[in-house]
C-alpha cells in the first residue's frame, strides 16, 4: 500500500464546506484522514504544501483542444499536460469542434489519447454521449 502525507496545505473543498489549514493522509490514492492521521499511519512520502491550496481536481467545461483539425496549434498531450499542471483533472470538449465530432471513430480516437499519454486526465466529449455512450 502506497501512503502519502500532505502537510501544511490549505484545504478547500466547497462540496464539504472545508476551508482550513490541515494535513491530509492518503493510502492507495484515497483520503484516509484530514487533520488527524489514522492510528498506525506511516507515510511512504511526505509532501510539504506550505503556501499551496489542496483541492479536488478542477473541471474545464469548455476545453478547446485543437484536435482534430488544428494540430499545428497544439496537440492533445501538451494541452492535457498543461491542464494537469493547473489542477484540471477533467476536460469537457464542447460539440462545436471543427471538424465536428460526428463520427464514433473520431470520439474513440480522442478518448484513446489520455490512456496512451503520460498525462493522467480524463477526457469527455459532450458529443460522445450522443454518438457513443460507451466511449464516455
Amino acid at each position: 500500500m502506497k501512503t502519502t502525507l500532505i502537510t501544511n496545505g490549505r484545504i478547500v473543498n466547497p462540496a464539504s464546506g472545508i476551508d482550513r489549514k490541515a494535513d491530509i493522509a492518503l493510502a492507495d490514492g484515497k483520503i484516509v484522514g484530514i487533520g488527524n492521521t489514522p492510528a498506525g499511519f506511516e507515510a511512504d512520502r511526505t509532501v510539504d504544501a506550505t503556501g499551496c491550496i489542496v483541492a479536488p481536481g478542477l473541471v474545464d467545461l469548455a476545453a478547446r483542444l485543437r484536435e482534430p483539425g488544428y494540430e499545428h496549434e497544439g496537440m492533445l498531450e501538451s494541452e492535457m499536460a498543461a491542464a494537469i499542471a493547473g489542477g484540471v483533472t477533467s476536460l469537457i470538449c464542447p460539440p462545436d469542434t471543427d471538424p465536428v465530432l460526428d463520427e464514433p471513430g473520431l470520439v474513440e480516437m480522442l478518448n484513446s489519447v489520455p490512456r496512451s499519454c503520460s498525462a493522467r486526465a480524463s477526457f469527455r466529449s459532450a458529443r460522445s454521449r450522443a454518438t457513443s455512450p460507451a466511449a464516455c
